[in-house]
């Protein structure tokens, strides 16, 4: 049988695996009893331990009762208090040794008699001890020095001595029978484990001979293994850095939501989109709106970029698909790309890749990157970078997304000015800001407008709805530029707007109106090629605090004008009063 079949046969593949069990097993059971055996032995430490602590507690207990009886006799045959001092000191310290050995003895339920029997003995001496002393300090000298020589004295302290003799050789046996068992245990571990022992080394050499049997394969499946490990570390490499492209991605989605708008979007793009690219130079381009031009929102490398272009002048936006310029020959490369600027960039490997969200082209991105030899690494960036793309585009797609629903939340869709509700707020804050200028004394004025279309009705009637919103709109352009943007012009509600002016005087306030109704007066209107005739306002205006301090009295205020201003013929301004 040839080494190869050896390593094939079932009959050697099911030894190896028994081998390989047998091992594993001894190898635990090693452990194990090596682990217990340490065990045990540190159990024999920690017996020993106990056994000092207890006899410690005995032998001070001794000490200090002695300790107490000396200090007593002196104060007695001296009567002088400081011989007192040692012997409340030596039962102070009785007290302590004593909660010692308790702690000590807590878990030794056998012990709990004699330890009763020794709390008496030292009870009925510390009573004598105390009786004497009571005694002496009452200057009864003579029955003190009577009751210390009585025998009953002397009993007390003979029951004392027995009472911890008899506690410590009984602990002292205890202690040397579980000492004796540990020792037991742990021979027999040590017997055990010499045998473990031995069978491992019996099976380890049975491992190595079928290891060196291994070894005599052929070179044939050691290279296809050696292959095998190449790719897989290649993979492998590649899986890692998916993952911190994938990561990389997740923290700027995170970010990019938190964004305010595209500006700051395309900041925070200028610092991470270039490496998550892996080209040298390149630029990127979004739209403000589809369809419409592209704009450069920043660039990356040596290379130079067109500022903007419009997206029917790249392949890129008008496939929805990544398009690389073949400039070799000239045909079918982009023209924002082409002529001088095509001389510029002369690498082979220049790209537009277009950055999509919703089925809607958000930007371009125009790359210029180094040949790659390799296909499949250059497959890999190719499906890294359209990754990066998508997750860049969605993310911008929901800031976008957000915007718009923001910007439809407070503007009137009709129009384009704000919406009743968004004035609503912001002219009262317009107006706590004007009181909290006025308390400081450098309050600059505030002034409200309430504005309504002269015969509105007329021309829904004579000429359709749909010319009554092209007449909407038209006003509504003109209030949007005669405001600035500290002011608030919004549709207040069918045919009626309304301003708020911010820091104005009453005369400014009075002359801007005067502009909104001269413009809107001059405004040319037609639908299809009929003339729609002169398009007039009624303006009623109002100041703060003169006409009200509220923003509901101040459009009480300008309302009433406004009537008046009707009422009074038309296509004029009419101040409150």
């Amino acid at each position: 049988m040839s080494n190869a079949n050896v390593d094939q046969h079932p009959h050697y593949r099911h030894l190896t695996s028994a081998i390989w069990v047998l091992l594993i097993a001894a190898i635990f059971a090693t452990v194990v009893l090596t682990q217990r055996s340490l065990s045990r032995l540190a159990d024999s430490r920690e017996v020993i331990s106990h056994s000092l602590r207890v006899s410690k507690a005995l032998s001070d207990m001794t000490s200090q009762i002695q300790d107490a009886e000396t200090g007593q006799r002196g104060f007695l045959l001296s009567g002088r208090a400081p011989y007192l001092q040692p012997y409340y000191t030596a039962l102070a310290q009785l007290r302590l040794s004593r909660a010692a050995l308790g702690i000590a003895l807590s878990e030794d339920p056998s012990a709990l008699a004699p330890l009763d029997v020794l709390d008496k003995a030292i009870a009925a001496k510390l009573q004598d001890l105390d009786r004497a002393v009571s005694l002496k300090s009452e200057g009864r000298s003579g029955e003190a020095v009577e009751s210390i020589l009585t025998d009953s004295d002397n009993q007390t302290m003979i029951a004392v001595r027995v009472a911890l003799r008899a506690l410590g050789t009984d602990h002292v046996r205890r202690t040397n029978q579980v000492q004796t068992d540990i020792e037991q245990e742990v021979k027999n571990y040590y017997l055990i484990l010499g045998v473990s022992i031995l069978v491992n080394l019996i099976l380890l050499a049975g491992l190595l001979q079928r290891f060196r049997q291994a070894s005599l394969q052929s070179e044939t499946a050691q290279h296809a293994v050696d292959e095998r490990n190449v790719e897989l570390s290649r993979l492998l490499t590649m899986a890692a850095s998916r993952n911190a492209q994938v990561q990389g991605l997740s923290e700027l989605s995170r970010f990019l939501q938190s964004c305010a708008d595209l500006g700051e979007a395309a900041g925070l793009l200028k610092q991470h989109l270039p490496p998550l690219m892996r080209a040298a130079s390149g630029a990127l381009y979004l739209a403000d709106a589809e369809p419409g031009p592209l704009h450069q929102a920043f660039t990356w490398g040596d290379k130079s970029y067109v500022d903007s272009f419009e997206a029917g002048e790249c392949w890129a936006a008008r496939l929805r698909q990544p398009f690389h310029q073949p400039f070799e020959t000239g045909t079918a490369s982009c023209a924002h790309l082409q002529s001088a600027y095509a001389s510029e960039h002369n690498s082979n490997n220049i790209q537009c890749l277009p950055l999509m969200a919703y089925a809607e082209l958000l930007g371009i991105v125009v790359l210029e990157a180094d040949l790659v030899s390799d296909p499949q690494e250059s497959l890999e960036i190719e499906g890294s970078r359209r990754f990066a793309l998508e997750q860049v585009g969605l993310s911008i797609g929901n800031l976008k997304l957000r915007e718009s629903l923001r910007q439809a939340a407070i503007r009137d869709v009709l129009t384009g000015l704000y919406n009743r509700r968004f004035f609503d707020e912001s002219s009262q804050r317009e107006l706590l800001r004007a009181v909290r200028q006025q308390a400081k004394g450098d309050y600059a004025g505030l002034a409200l407008m309430m504005i309504d279309i002269d015969h509105f009705k007329r021309f829904n009637d004579e000429h359709g709805h749909e010319v009554g919103d092209q007449v909407l709109r038209e006003v509504a352009q003109v209030l949007h530029r005669q405001t600035r943007g500290s002011d608030v012009a919004a549709r207040f509600g069918g045919e009626e707007f309304t301003i708020v002016l911010a820091d104005i005087t009453e005369q400014l306030a009075l002359e801007r109106a005067q502009r909104v109704r001269q413009e809107v007066q001059e405004l040319v209107l037609h639908a299809g090629a009929k003339d729609l005739g002169c398009v007039t306002i009624s303006i009623g205006l109002a100041q703060f605090p003169a006409q009200g301090v509220t923003v509901d009295a101040l459009l009480l205020a300008a309302d009433k004008a406004l009537y008046e201003a009707k009422a009074a013929g038309r296509n004029r301004v009419v101040v409150a009063s």
